[in-house]
């Protein structure tokens, strides 16, 4: 009993504290995967949804559909001479998108009868392919189905070896039906992607040791390229079987943070068929074997012992407490006869204990988080030294003299009034997300979780936690400013635009001011590209981007759509005046050259130009599609014309 009564008084004492600590370490990684989950879900719906929108486009080219007319002309193809022409284009369109993209490895162009008639492939440039029969292909069988503006999408598989025997690509076919302005189906055009480039971002997770990305379709087969766990995820492996633990949590659940015994288990599920609105797709039609798709983070869930291991002070010093309670209960069994060494030791037993009761009222102010008692009428009657600190008040103007509410801000006292009501009503305990306001004026996010302290004399007072969640806060941050910059120029992306777009159109009714778009287009980036390196092209983007900024105005929105392609937002900007910016911004182009140093020509500089479309934002337009489609049609104009032009397209 001498021994087991320290090591008990012991355990009881540090339990509660470093089960605390633990649930606040198991509620940070079970934000930061839910997070990263959610970042990483964005991305990969971005790369499939740009691949839907440009197979969409192209399938309603004019040239796609006059090539694909000629099919049932008297004559053959090969004697059309325009048939001719549109074929050479359409497999320079498809080598193009091959080059700037990379996620495509072959574009087919596929008749009503199943005569492939166009196959660009990421293979060395061969003579004109034979005309190959595409009848019995599952893709084209599917496509010819379905209705204008609907895709059918396969689930990923192996794509063939390559002719070098290195092992093959998973790859996904994209095919959409093609129909001329009377409604007549004239064929397919079918895409198929380099799967592991869509979901490139998910391999390059960072993650902690023992941690793994999952992706399986409804079967519980994984769908990544390359796994971390070795054979258990492997591309097509059956998760089901490998680890039938794991799949039988990801399986009945849509999405959220899931405790395991061992891990924490992020999810997020997605149904291409019904899950594609970011899309311009009417109708995506799937393998319904494989959907939805299940996307999931496995991270090892923080315990005591991990957490004991990295932080050895602390461990040590706990391995000595115990030590020492031990050696105290021994020496005291052995001593109690003799009454004098039984009152040194109890005497240096009560020094201890008093040192061990600083040490816990030291814990108690200098916490991770901050403490706080509240009357029933909320006054503040005891409160920690953190949470003073984050405050910026003392104790003796707090404690007894100051409301805790007081310290809240109005946008969200109300929040902090419900839980504090329910801490007092029946449930004894409640919880809220407020910020706290600081003597200096700033503003600090924190979580507050509160129970009552009751005894038979009814409520005596409450006891909070107060967690800082400016870390929190700042991360999500972050990754919202990352979901809406292109990396590469610091620029806005798609996405900022559409949100920019939204506001500005809204403004424009509301004032009736005019509001003009500029597509921008660079030209012979290809060449540049091809001639110079990937790097010297990105510096010319990074330069393009620098010099635009400077020429436009400080409320114009300038974003990257995409590859060499750029659209700058103009408001309160007539047609005049969009063309004189327009044209101002061309000189300073072609004026700027980049500066790349021993990554080019002798001089150091390399010159390039840009080919311009402009056009107005018609009212009554809710978005921008129909603006940039017209600023496209000027800028080809522009490139038509001989590029290094600006060419305004009416609305």
């Amino acid at each position: 009993m001498a021994t087991l009564l320290p090591v008990t008084l012991v355990t009881m004492t540090l339990t509660p504290i470093f089960t605390s600590h633990l649930d606040n370490q198991i509620d940070s990684k079970r934000l930061a995967t839910e997070a990263v989950l959610t970042s990483e879900y964005d991305k990969l719906l971005q790369g499939m949804n740009e691949s839907f929108n440009q197979i969409l486009a192209i399938s309603e080219y004019p040239m796609l559909r006059r090539f694909l007319e000629s099919q049932v002309a008297s004559q053959p193809p090969e004697r059309d001479t325009e048939t001719q022409q549109d074929w050479r284009q359409l497999e320079s369109l498809f080598e193009t998108l091959l080059t700037h993209f990379g996620r495509y490895t072959r574009m087919a162009v596929i008749d009503s009868h199943g005569r492939e008639w166009v196959n660009t492939t990421q293979a060395l440039l061969l003579p004109r392919p034979r005309v190959i029969d595409h009848d019995a292909n599952p893709a084209f069988q599917r496509a010819m189905v379905l209705k204008p503006r609907d895709l059918y999408i396969s689930s990923p598989r192996l794509g063939a070896t390559r002719e070098d025997g290195s092992p093959a690509r998973p790859v996904i076919d994209i095919a959409a039906p093609v129909f001329d302005h009377q409604g007549e189906r004239l064929g397919v055009l079918l895409f198929t992607l380099d799967w592991s480039r869509i979901t490139a971002s998910l391999s390059r997770v960072s993650l902690e040791e023992g941690a793994r990305v999952l992706m399986v379709d409804a079967q519980g087969r994984s769908l990544l390229p390359e796994g971390d766990g070795g054979a258990k995820d492997r591309f097509g492996h059956s998760l089901a079987s490998e680890w039938p633990a794991i799949w039988a949590t990801m399986a009945p659940n849509q999405q959220g943070v899931i405790t395991l015994e061992e891990h924490l288990l992020g999810l997020r599920t997605h149904d291409i068929r019904t899950h594609h609105y970011r899309s311009q797709a009417v109708t995506i039609v799937s393998d319904a074997e494989t959907q939805p798709w299940h996307l999931g983070i496995l991270t090892p869930r923080p315990s005591l012992m991990s957490q004991l291991i990295k932080t050895p002070t602390q461990l040590l010093a706990i391995v000595l407490v115990y030590l020492l309670s031990v050696a105290f209960g021994i020496f005291w069994v052995l001593n109690e006869h003799r009454l004098r060494g039984l009152r040194q030791r109890a005497l240096a037993f009560s020094r201890k204990a008093y040192q061990y009761a600083g040490e816990v009222q030291d814990l108690y102010e200098h916490a991770p988080c901050g403490y706080h008692s509240l009357d029933s009428d909320g006054r503040v009657i005891k409160i920690n030294l953190t949470e003073l600190d984050w405050l910026g008040y003392r104790g003796d103007e707090v404690i007894g003299k100051r409301y805790y509410r007081d310290f809240v801000t109005a946008e969200t006292r109300a929040a902090f009034d419900a839980a504090f009501h329910q801490v007092l009503g029946q449930g004894k305990e409640g919880s809220a997300e407020c910020e706290l306001l600081r003597r200096d004026g700033s503003h600090l996010p924190v979580a507050i979780k509160a129970t009552a302290h009751v005894t038979e004399d009814g409520f005596q007072y409450s006891r909070a936690m107060v967690f800082d969640l400016s870390e929190r806060k700042n991360l999500e941050m972050r990754l919202e400013r990352q979901a809406l910059t292109d990396p590469l120029t610091g620029l806005g992306n798609r996405r900022y635009l559409e949100n920019q777009a939204a506001m500005e159109i809204a403004r424009a009714e509301r004032n009736g001011a005019p509001l003009a778009l500029i597509a921008i287009d660079l030209d012979h980036f290809k060449r540049i590209n091809d001639a110079h390196g990937h790097d010297v092209g990105d510096l010319v983007l990074q330069s393009f981007a620098n010099t635009a900024q400077q020429q436009l105005r400080a409320g114009d929105v300038l974003c990257r759509m995409g590859g060499e392609e750029f659209v700058v937002l103009l408001p309160d900007t007539s047609r005049d005046q969009a063309l004189l910016i327009a044209q101002r911004l061309r000189e300073a182009i072609a004026a700027t050259p980049v500066e790349v140093g021993h990554l080019a020509p002798e001089s150091g500089t390399l010159a390039y130009s840009a080919s311009l479309g402009v056009t107005l934002v018609s009212a009554g337009e809710k978005t921008l599609r129909p603006a940039i489609k017209r600023a496209d049609q000027g800028l080809y104009a522009a490139k038509e014309a001989g590029r290094n032009r600006v060419e305004w397209e009416e609305a």
